[in-house]
């Protein structure tokens, strides 16, 4: 369960935005508040309460901020010779963002920090989109930079990470009931991306890996949205990545969802990934290496990943709550040839804000 100072925390975040969103003279306003449980075979636990906001500020304005915390029991990348049995720790990231539209065209800025015990990132971003053909197309594109700083612990020094995000994407309508769309993404990574809690084994030896201080990273992406009769919906994604390091990746995601009642949503979804592995990625090494490591996510591997989720819309208030207001239960099973299971019990509610006009 979280802790008080977890729960106290996740409260206080909520309060802020409320206070936030009563300034405001918002039409379409939504709260959704989330909480994760994630546990695998390494007697990993995560707990991850998550506050997101998104309010009209005005007609043409709109604001998002969003909070999240991970409180994490024996976390998986944890410094053998400190922490055998692995550390806890916690992480807590907060975003922001605004959303300007001027008629077809929509601009979007925005930011995002995250703090751990031994890590940092700060992010800014930017996007752009605008709609086309009556908006039946919709063309995008983005950029944005990250500053991330790894602890070398158990020494107090930090290491400096520099990664650069451009997107496009294009999104079509090609019938009543028929949306597609496709992208591509290209990430470049500088700076330190060693990492420093794991020791690879050189000649019997566990020692820091050493990686390359450069790597770029392509993706290509496509996906489907397809109405079915019955208030049934087919998604299909399908997402190819490649690097300069030669990991090469495929990822294919079915998901089915079916109202059983308008208020009463079941989705199932399945996803199969899998990536071969770095070049220099060796279970040991031999001789006099240039390169090495024990990032296992580096290594050849295949996954499955099956999802089940469902949403409960009622038509009336309950509760205290009101109307509008969704209940989301999901549970995934993650399973790889690696040896590495996990289980994600994710709950959520959405939550409608409305806000009095201020004259």
């Amino acid at each position: 369960m979280p802790t008080r100072s977890t729960l106290s925390l996740t409260l206080v975040a909520a309060t802020a935005f409320s206070l936030v969103a009563a300034r405001n003279w918002a039409q379409n306003n939504e709260l959704n508040v989330q909480f994760h449980g994630f546990q695998d075979v390494r007697g990993v636990t995560v707990l991850s309460p998550t506050v997101d906001l998104s309010q009209d500020y005005t007609e043409r304005t709109s604001l998002r901020i969003n909070y999240g915390l991970d409180t994490i029991a024996a976390a998986s990348d944890s410094c053998v010779r400190c922490h055998r049995d692995g550390a806890n720790s916690h992480r807590q990231v907060v975003g922001f963002s605004a959303t300007r539209k001027y008629n077809d065209l929509k601009l979007t800025v925005g930011g995002a920090y995250s703090q751990e015990n031994f890590y940092r990132s700060t992010t800014g971003l930017a996007s752009v989109s605008r709609d086309l053909a009556n908006a039946n197309t919709t063309v995008a594109g983005g950029f944005s930079f990250s500053l991330n700083q790894p602890v070398l612990h158990p020494m107090p020094e930090s290491e400096n990470q520099y990664q650069s995000n451009g997107f496009v994407s294009v999104t079509q309508t090609l019938t009543k009931s028929t949306i597609a769309q496709a992208g591509y993404e290209i990430e470049h990574v500088s700076g330190y991306q060693n990492n420093p809690y794991l020791r690879a084994d050189v000649n019997g030896v566990l020692v820091l890996g050493q990686v390359p201080d450069l790597r770029t990273r392509q993706t290509l992406s496509a996906r489907l949205r397809q109405a079915l009769p019955a208030s049934t919906y087919l998604e299909a994604d399908y997402r190819r990545y490649t690097d300069d390091w030669e990991v090469k990746s495929n990822t294919v995601s079915l998901g089915l969802s079916h109202y059983f009642r308008p208020e009463f949503l079941l989705a199932l979804a399945y996803r199969r990934y899998d990536q071969t592995g770095a070049y220099f990625w060796a279970p040991a090494y031999t001789g006099i290496p240039q390169y090495y490591t024990a990032d296992f996510r580096l290594e050849p591997f295949a996954s499955n990943n099956y999802t089940g989720r469902i949403e409960l819309a009622p038509k009336t208030s309950w509760w205290l709550l009101p109307e509008g207001t969704a209940l989301m239960v999901q549970y995934e099973r993650y399973e790889a040839d690696n040896g590495f299971h996990a289980a994600i019990v994710s709950t959520g509610l959405r939550m409608p804000l409305k806000v009095i006009n201020r004259k």
